[in-house]
């Protein structure tokens, strides 16, 4: 299945990047839009997004006026643990795979309280209509995810949209699939 999920991470980070930076800039636009009209995005007081990487959605200027959290690299525990943030200028650093993270000295959040108080929005390198997210690799965010009592919406484009992508028991189903074209609610599971 490593090889599997290998082959489909090339293919789909390779469909994201031809779109280009200019269309991406305007699927952006599209998808905060979409995110804005999500009951479960517009309800929430606080939302764990992430800084864009590479050719992924820029979701940063919806999020204003929620409490934000953002991943950071805990090295000592060899995963990603989440910091609320207020400046995004002065309170981020390059992290571990030179993603943009928290500085070292913000306090991480509360276990307890990501599980229970934080609306997710997941990056993927693709996914499908039943929730089932391929990620980077590494199961960074499974592992986030684990005890989340909200269902997290992982927001690609368009063409990152698969038709039954293969699961392992540890990989955690979204609950939405946001694009610039549509939000779709994925059965639960």
């Amino acid at each position: 299945m490593d090889a599997e999920k290998s082959q489909l991470r090339q293919d789909y980070n390779e469909r994201r990047k031809a779109l280009g930076a200019d269309l991406r800039s305007r699927y952006d636009e599209a998808i905060r839009n979409r995110l804005a009209m999500l009951p479960e995005f517009r309800s929430c007081t606080c939302v764990a997004a992430f800084v864009r990487w590479g050719a992924e959605p820029d979701l940063l200027p919806v999020c204003r006026g929620k409490r934000l959290f953002l991943p950071r690299y805990a090295t000592g525990e060899s995963e990603y643990e989440l910091v609320e943030i207020s400046d995004l200028r002065n309170d981020l650093r390059p992290g571990k795979y030179g993603i943009p993270e928290p500085r070292p000295e913000l306090p991480a959040a509360d276990r307890d309280f990501v599980e229970h108080e934080l609306f997710f929005l997941v990056p993927a390198v693709a996914c499908d209509l039943n929730g089932t997210r391929l990620g980077r690799g590494g199961g960074f965010y499974d592992r986030l995810l684990d005890k989340v009592v909200r269902a997290p919406a992982a927001v690609i484009y368009s063409c990152q949209l698969a038709t039954g992508l293969p699961s392992e028991p540890h990989d955690h189903p979204m609950g939405w699939v946001v694009t610039e074209n549509n939000i779709y609610n994925c059965p639960k599971r």
